[in-house]
């Protein structure tokens, strides 16, 4: 990635990108999990606390791991694809279990009952990071929306809605990481643009405008995710 010094307040980087608190630590958005090696250069950092970044890291392991067993249709670990994910169930049998027992079968169709709170934890953080990331100004409030789907059960519309570059009504954050790399339009508009971590594997796009901030994440090409904050 990009490497770009930001020169916003520095009073935003003395809390946790996730509940306010002193930050003693750092974490990686996305983290490594979900990443292949070697990984890219200049990973996205955001400042945390011990507390959060040890809180998210079962939720984040569990979402990693199901959506590489929902791919491959299994929990069987030689017909997984991924290292990291192949490791991680070898070692923990009770989470390997746990994420076979959400297979189900209906009416000889499989289907994979998912740990919503779970995923729904891990994708508010990565939406948080990169928030914080691209915008300087953290995030502490829920999201009013989560929605994901694979990129495979989209129509045309819908896949054309979410890979589409949103127009901003405002700019970034003064000296934030997003207004030093602002993608202008044909009609001189402010557009959102995709950030690529590691290509086939992990990209976002972050939208902040009046009222709503947007996060969308596109993980393996194949789960994508739209987060959404509307202020009241």
């Amino acid at each position: 990635m990009r490497q770009i010094n930001t020169f916003s307040d520095k009073r935003l980087d003395n809390m946790c990108s996730y509940c306010g608190d002193f930050p003693d630590t750092r974490d990686h958005v996305p983290s490594r999990i979900l990443l292949d090696e070697p990984f890219p250069e200049n990973l996205p950092v955001v400042p945390c606390c011990d507390k959060c970044n040890q809180g998210f890291s079962l939720d984040e392991e569990y979402f990693a791991c199901a959506i590489e067993c929902i791919i491959q249709g299994t929990t069987e670990i030689e017909f997984l694809n991924r290292q990291k994910i192949k490791s991680i169930l070898s070692k923990k049998e009770n989470l390997k279990k746990r994420i076979e027992s959400s297979f189900v079968v209906e009416n000889e169709n499989k289907y994979f009952k998912i740990d919503l709170p779970r995923f729904e934890n891990a994708i508010t953080k990565l939406a948080k990071g990169h928030l914080k990331f691209e915008n300087s100004e953290p995030q502490f409030e829920n999201p009013t929306s989560i929605a994901f789907k694979s990129i495979f059960d989209m129509d045309e519309n819908e896949e054309e809605a979410f890979f589409t570059p949103t127009v901003f009504d405002k700019a970034p954050e003064v000296g934030s990481r997003g207004l030093q790399n602002l993608l202008i339009g044909h009609n001189q508009e402010i557009l959102s643009h995709w950030t690529i971590v590691q290509e086939g594997t992990y990209q976002y796009m972050v939208s902040v405008s009046s009222g709503v901030e947007i996060v969308r994440i596109l993980i393996w090409n194949y789960l994508a995710i739209e987060v959404i904050w509307r202020n009241q």
